[in-house]
């Protein structure tokens, strides 16, 4: 939006895109390929326990790099679908930028048609981006009216009086309950009615949900965001990327599986976790964001230095043109 109401030039626009995808390449890619090249390293027996490689002459390390659909082993099969939608991020602002006035149009059919699609289309694990088309889009959906609806109440000084609050918090607390039971399958399916729509089976359709309820804290914080905000959670957040890829060497270990006690495991589970994801955050995870923090500031120099130059450019021309004219006058 930014550089849009500047008119930027196609060079701001070119380092502003090397700086989106080097940001978003180097957040998930790097540590993906450590994961792919430990579990290259280990024995079998290992591969099999940990991330289910079917034969010791599958694993095939090139293949897992590259995003081979049958070479997505576990959880590995969501970071190409992430890659994948960070390439769509770019079109779709763009396409609701141009639309200027008319986006809530174009946002309110795409709406329903996520609606639609969440509901009816199956999706499960190690498909393709399709079937999760809707569930990234909706994020981008609920972003876009975040931010459109924050700057205009910004330029209009709009405040929620006090039944807005309370119309919002009633939608937002059944929004969440709905959410709790379309989890578990339970709760309102079970004590006033049964699925009113014929869902697929498959994952349930919740990322709208997930989405309006983070969109309304954002906009008129209460106790949810407030826990959801808690130290110990938002520590888990940051190492959750690492808690993500690791996990299976936890969970699935002889060391954790052998204990007998179920709290035994459970807490071995939770310390040990904790652990490994701290660390790998710490030595692989955190100094790749330093880096990528400074490549930015690198890009953002170069591209000063570049506009600076073609300034004075066009100010020395400008200056001989006026010293040429002079002289024939």
């Amino acid at each position: 939006m930014k550089l849009t109401s500047q008119g930027a030039s196609r060079r701001k626009w070119a380092f502003a895109v090397v700086d989106y995808f080097m940001k978003r390449f180097f957040r998930v890619y790097p540590f993906f390929a450590l994961v792919a090249v430990l579990l290259w390293w280990l024995p079998f027996e290992s591969q099999f326990r940990f991330f289910l490689v079917e034969s010791a002459d599958k694993y095939d390390l090139y293949k897992v790099l590259t995003f081979d659909f049958k070479h997505r082993y576990l959880m590995l099969w969501t970071l190409p679908l992430e890659i994948a939608y960070y390439f769509c991020i770019p079109v779709f602002v763009l396409s609701t930028l141009r639309l200027r006035s008319f986006w809530w149009i174009a946002l309110l059919a795409l709406q329903m048609w996520i609606m639609h699609d969440g509901i009816y289309t199956y999706r499960f694990h190690h498909l393709l981006l399709r079937p999760h088309i809707s569930t990234f889009l909706q994020e981008s959906v609920a972003a876009v009216i975040f931010v459109k609806f924050d700057a205009w109440r910004k330029d209009t000084g709009f405040e929620f009086r006090k039944w807005h609050v309370v119309a919002i918090r009633v939608v937002e607390y059944a929004m969440l309950v709905l959410l709790i039971s379309e989890c578990f399958r339970a709760l309102l399916f079970e004590w006033v009615h049964t699925y009113l729509v014929a869902a697929p089976s498959g994952d349930p359709f919740i990322s709208w949900l997930i989405a309006y309820v983070i969109v309304i804290e954002m906009l008129l914080p209460s106790p949810v965001s407030t826990t959801l905000e808690w130290n110990v959670l938002r520590y888990w957040g940051k190492i959750s990327f690492s808690l993500y890829l690791l996990h299976p060497f936890v969970i699935y270990s002889k060391f954790i599986s052998s204990r007998t006690n179920y709290y035994d495991r459970l807490f071995m589970q939770v310390a040990l976790l904790l652990l490994m994801a701290s660390t790998s955050y710490y030595l692989v995870e955190y100094p790749l964001q330093l880096m990528v923090r400074r490549l930015s500031q690198k890009l953002a120099q170069l591209e000063a230095r570049g506009m600076c130059s073609s300034s004075t450019t066009k100010v020395t021309a400008d200056k001989k043109y006026d010293e040429k004219g002079a002289e024939m006058a």
